[in-house]
């Protein structure tokens, strides 16, 4: 580290974590024998105030895909900024000798001066000359300021949110990378001939289209083809072979059976993970490479049957649905997902879309009966209560009944959306989707029933009877309403509210509810509702877009699978409990993934090939996971435990946490936290507080 030399230096004082700095001066001093240290002297860099780095154009950062109206909006904007609120300073570090010549220092990073002029252009983070975090956030915010929301990082792509529209999806996009993924070169050259001239397409040889999630569909897609094609030729060059051969096939074969590999299978199925924190976009993302993988299947002699259209169209119709009962207006997102999606995308040797399947996880229940200030109910709700006719309004017993008179969505005060988004109009795309998905008249019609039946139950009251020891449902429009929309006698809804059928051996017997346990199970039962009513939507789809056909050619027909994963986002809110310990340890597991598929299995691969390569330490979050998961010990394992605890409780859970997790360095418990019974967890994305109120109910999730 010499004098002159630019570096990052960590800084609270700034929003982005790092300030640009120079070395003003260093100095090797002597504390005592054998013990040298360096003193340096940093400033800050004034060639960075104000103005981009290097005096880049914002034209040189720009997508080819902007626009010129982006062009003028970015040149208007002029330089960045990042650092005007930070004053002038002078900051005197002392560093120890072997940690600044293995250049090991967490607080200061070298800065590459040379480099920021291009540092925008980066499209893969991997080219730059120093790849750490201030480095990486600089890439990204300077893209970002010109409307680049895509990088790379080796065969990983960052997406970045713009909060508004990009000319970035139309079908002419769509199409260069269709043709980049067939034939190898970007678009540009194959279009030479409509380009200004021979020299610019000359210049563009050898040149990708830039990072896209298009890209990355396409990637996957032709690498499953290619595996296809691979076992093709291998199975044809097998049968082509004489019968002596074939022996000395199948006893390799059993040999490979035996290893636990088979040298004559190229793997074929892939998987995109699509994962953020809550608002990055995830959904949209999942729908754009969707689309992606519709237009590619049409391509390979997909087409339309009927009105439903082919299966490609089948799963993109499928959206309205899974959205309007699993996502929910959030503090960050208007449209956020509350549950997991696996799709499992199936393809034919030709590469045309033949099926699908959908699997979902983790529907957030709990939202039905609680939701945060600046936050809503699951949008079937509003969507239904919104468009509901005059004939379905007499139907459902709803009359004047508004939003505000329902207790499970008048909470939150909060009943729009703020991405302008008419409720109606997504109501009608809902029910059109519904029709073309197979839903028949009566069908849509029970499941809008069970939705007002929810909504009337929110409603329902019981009185206290036998000094409150007991209570009684209130015959009143609620409940009265809910008995007659589920299809029951009000006497059977009141008896299955206010008492609990113990089955013995000697005997069943006859509990009594007090008044709290009874709106405890009215919670259980919409929630139970509405969770099967969830599972038989999926089931309906699925059965729509995974045909008998595509289950009986499984595995036969050189068939393959691309997966694609929208997880819930990393979540750290003012008042965190059991739901969002469950999203972030699902975060955890895929962010562990993460590191093993990036860091740990390409470093083994450098050892196995015998390529001279530095050591790159990366955070690695398995004691997290073993904090959460680890049987006996983990604070799962801890609260099954306690679930079956006879008279157990959410506060004799907590101090039991606190005496088995409190010497583990990633969980703490302060004096203040112990007195609300709250603890943090340090998670891979930064630490969360948890509040343990309602953990053993919410885990037992009983009806």
């Amino acid at each position: 580290m010499e004098k002159g030399q630019a570096v990052w230096l960590r800084s609270t004082a700034s929003r982005w974590g790092w300030v640009p700095a120079l070395v003003h001066d260093r100095e090797e001093v002597q504390l005592k024998p054998g013990l040298i240290v360096l003193r340096v002297t940093l400033r800050d860099d004034p060639s960075t105030g104000g103005v981009a780095p290097g005096g880049s154009s914002s034209k040189d950062c720009l997508s080819p895909f902007m626009n010129d109206d982006h062009l003028r909006r970015n040149e208007i904007s002029g330089g960045d900024g990042y650092y005007n609120d930070i004053e002038p300073f002078e900051v005197v570090v002392t560093i120890d000798m072997e940690s600044a010549e293995r250049g090991e220092l967490e607080d200061i990073k070298i800065r590459d001066n040379s480099a920021q002029n291009v540092v925008g252009r980066v499209d893969d983070l991997i080219g730059l000359t120093h790849l750490h975090e201030p480095a990486i956030l600089h890439a990204l915010r300077t893209r970002y300021d010109s409307d680049v929301i895509y990088t790379c990082t080796g065969p990983i792509l960052i997406a970045i949110n713009p909060f508004k529209s990009m000319p970035l999806y139309t079908e002419e996009i769509m199409e260069r990378y269709r043709q980049q993924g067939e034939t190898g070169i970007a678009t540009e050259q194959v279009d030479a001939k409509k380009s200004e001239g021979k020299k610019k397409a000359a210049a563009d040889v050898g040149k990708r289209l830039p990072p896209h999630a298009y890209l990355i569909a396409d990637d996957a897609y032709r690498a499953m083809m290619r595996g296809i094609e691979m076992n093709q030729a291998s199975n044809r060059k097998f049968v082509r072979q004489g019968s002596g051969t074939r022996r000395e096939g199948a006893q390799q074969r059993r040999s490979n059976k035996i290893k636990g590999a088979d040298e004559n299978e190229t793997p074929t199925n892939q998987s995109i993970l699509v994962s953020g924190e809550s608002g990055a976009g995830k959904t949209v993302t999942t729908k754009i490479v969707l689309n992606y993988f519709a237009m590619l299947s049409k391509k390979a002699g997909g087409q339309d049957r009927g009105p439903g259209g082919g299966v490609e169209q089948q799963v993109l119709d499928s959206n309205p649905i899974l959205e309007a009962f699993g996502n929910a207006r959030t503090i960050r997102n208007d449209n956020s997902s509350r549950f997991g999606k696996y799709i499992d995308i199936r393809f034919s040797p030709s590469g045309k879309l033949t099926g699908a399947t959908i699997d979902t996880y983790l529907l957030e229940k709990v939202r039905l009966i609680h939701q945060t200030e600046g936050e809503r109910n699951f949008h079937v709700f509003y969507q239904f209560l919104e468009s509901a006719s005059k004939a379905e309004r007499d139907e459902y017993f709803l009359g004047d009944m508004e939003l505000e008179d329902f207790a499970l969505v008048n909470q939150s005060g909060t009943y729009d959306r703020r991405d302008m988004v008419k409720d109606t109009d997504m109501h009608t795309e809902m029910l059109d989707a519904m029709k073309i998905m197979g839903f028949k008249p009566n069908m849509i019609n029970d499941v809008m029933r069970l939705m007002v039946a929810i909504l009337y139950a929110g409603n329902m009251t019981f009185s206290e009877s036998n000094r409150g020891e007991t209570c009684v449902l209130d015959e009143n429009e609620a409940s009265l309403a809910v008995a007659s929309l589920l299809g029951v006698s009000y006497e059977k809804l009141a008896a299955s509210l206010t008492s609990r059928v113990l089955f013995l051996k000697e005997g069943n017997i006859t509990k009594e509810l007090n008044a709290r346990q009874a709106y405890k199970a009215t919670e259980a039962l919409i929630k139970s509702i509405y969770g099967a009513n969830f599972d038989y939507i999926v089931k309906i789809i699925n059965q729509r877009i995974h045909t008998e056909k595509t289950e009986k050619t499984r595995g036969k027909d050189h068939s393959a699978y691309i997966g694609v994963l929208d997880i819930f986002g990393f979540e750290t809110f003012e008042i965190n409990t059991f739901e969002q310990l469950c999203i972030n340890y699902t975060n955890e597991a895929l962010q562990q993934q993460f590191n093993r598929y990036v860091f740990k299995l390409e470093q083994d691969e450098y050892e196995r090939e015998g390529i001279l390569w530095k050591f790159i330490s990366f955070p690695d979050n398995q004691d997290v996971l073993d904090l959460i998961d680890r049987k006996h010990t983990g604070i799962i394992a801890l609260l099954d435990e306690q679930c079956i605890v006879p008279r157990s409780t959410d506060e004799k859970f907590t101090r039991y946490l606190y005496a088995k997790c409190d010497s583990h360095p990633r969980f703490t418990a302060t004096s203040a936290q112990r007195v609300d019974y709250k603890f943090s967890v340090e998670h891979y994305a930064g630490p969360v507080e948890y509040g343990t109120e309602s953990w053993l109910e919410k885990n037992k999730d009983q009806l």
